[in-house]
C-alpha cells in the first residue's frame, strides 16, 4: 500500500498533540509524496501550524451544533483519505475514523472497548503497548503496524518569522540574552500536578541572588494559573520578569528555545522545551515519567519515588494536592539546576 492522503486524529490536549509529530516525520520518510492532514480540537491547532511536513489542519469542536458537525463529516469524506491513524483511543476519534471511509484505519487494540470500536471503526489494530512505554514510542507503534520501522525522531515545534521578531523584541525590552536566562513555567493544566508556591519562590530568589541569572515566569491565561503565579509573586524577595498570561503558544515555544534552562512540571511547555532543544528540570508527581518525561537527552526528572507513584489521581485522597510533589524540596530542585548549569563542577 502506498497511500497518497493520510489523516492523523489526535483529540486530546496540547502535549498529546505535540507528541504525535514524530509520526509525521516517520510517514513522510516512508511516503514523501503523501499529503498529510491532522484533525485536532479547535484552539489547539497552533501546536501543529507551520510544520513543514503537514499539509492541512482540520479542527473539531465537541460543543458545536449539528450543522458544524455535519460540515466536518462532509470535509472528512471529501478528502478521500487512504489511511487514517487514530491516537486518542476514545469513542469520538473512532467514529471519525470510521466516517472517513478510508480503506485503512488504524487504532489501538483496547479489549475493554465495545465490538464496534475495535472491529468496525478500524481495519487494523495495534497491540496495546506495555505500560511503561513513552508516549512517543506508543504513537510510533501505529506506524509499525504498516510495516514501517521508524527512526525515533523527537517532537517538533515550528513558528514563523513574525514570531521570531516578536520574541527578539521581547528579549531586547527585558535585556535578555540568548541562553542567558532561566524560564520557569509553574502551572500545568491540572493543578494537582503543580509544585508549591513556597518552593518556587525559594528557587527563584536563589537563582537571581546567588547565580545572578534572570528568571522569566510564564503561565497560561486561565485564572487558576494566574492565581498560582500571584501566590509565588507574593512570596518573592527578588523581582523576576513576569510574563504570565501574556504569551501565546508560538511565542512561548520560541522564547523557551532561547532559554538556558526550563523549569516546570509535567505539562505541554515541558514537551515544548524538549521539542526546541532546551534542557529542563521537571518535577513529576502523580503522572508516570516513563510515559511522559521530556523526550531525549539533557533533561532531569525529579520525583520522590513513593510507593504510590504514579497514581494518576487528582491529589492525595481527592485533595487536589499531591504529596509526591509537595515533598520535593527547594534544595533538591536547586541541586538539579546546579548539575544542569555546571555539570563538570557539581558533586
Amino acid at each position: 500500500m502506498t497511500p497518497s492522503r493520510i489523516l492523523l486524529i489526535q483529540l486530546k490536549h496540547l502535549g498529546d498533540i505535540l507528541l504525535t509529530t514524530p509520526v509525521l516525520r516517520a510517514l513522510h520518510n516512508a511516503w514523501p509524496a503523501a499529503r498529510l492532514s491532522a484533525l485536532v480540537p479547535q484552539g489547539m491547532e497552533d501546536m501543529l501550524s507551520d510544520h513543514p511536513l503537514l499539509n492541512e489542519i482540520i479542527t473539531t469542536d465537541r460543543r458545536a451544533g449539528l450543522p458544524r458537525q455535519w460540515r466536518l463529516l462532509q470535509t472528512l469524506r471529501r478528502r478521500r483519505f487512504d489511511l487514517v491513524l487514530e491516537f486518542s483511543g476514545g469513542d469520538r476519534g473512532a467514529w471519525y475514523s470510521w466516517l472517513t471511509g478510508a480503506p485503512t484505519r488504524i487504532g489501538f487494540d483496547r479489549p475493554g472497548r465495545p465490538f464496534w470500536h475495535r472491529h468496525l471503526a478500524f481495519t487494523l489494530l495495534a497491540p496495546a503497548p506495555p505500560l511503561k512505554t513513552h508516549t512517543v514510542l506508543k504513537n510510533l507503534a501505529l506506524v509499525e503496524v504498516l510495516g514501517i520501522i521508524p527512526q525515533h525522531h523527537g517532537p517538533e515545534f515550528y513558528w514563523n518569522q513574525e514570531t521570531t521578531r516578536q520574541v527578539q523584541a521581547l528579549m531586547e525590552s527585558h535585556n535578555l540574552q540568548p541562553r542567558g536566562f532561566i524560564l520557569i513555567h509553574p502551572p500545568a493544566r491540572w493543578l494537582f500536578k503543580c509544585w508549591t508556591p513556597v518552593g518556587y519562590a525559594q528557587v527563584i530568589d536563589a537563582l537571581q541572588n546567588q547565580y545572578g541569572l534572570p528568571v522569566v515566569l510564564t503561565s497560561g491565561p486561565a485564572p487558576p494559573e494566574l492565581a498560582l503565579l500571584a501566590q509565588i509573586q507574593q512570596l518573592l524577595q527578588s523581582t523576576p520578569i513576569n510574563l504570565a498570561g501574556r504569551l501565546d503558544l508560538k511565542t512561548l515555544g520560541a522564547l523557551i528555545a532561547q532559554a538556558r534552562l526550563f523549569l516546570g512540571v509535567d505539562s505541554a511547555p515541558m514537551h515544548l522545551a524538549a521539542a526546541v532543544g532546551t534542557p529542563s528540570v521537571v518535577l513529576f508527581g502523580p503522572s508516570g515519567p516513563f510515559n511522559w518525561r521530556p523526550w531525549g537527552q539533557g533533561h532531569t526528572v525529579l520525583t520522590k519515588n513513593l510507593p504510590c507513584q504514579p497514581c494518576g489521581r487528582d491529589g492525595c485522597n481527592g485533595t487536589k494536592i499531591s504529596r509526591c510533589l509537595t515533598d520535593i524540596t527547594a534544595a533538591e530542585v536547586l541541586a538539579a539546576i546546579e548539575q544542569q548549569l555546571h555539570p563538570c563542577t557539581s558533586p
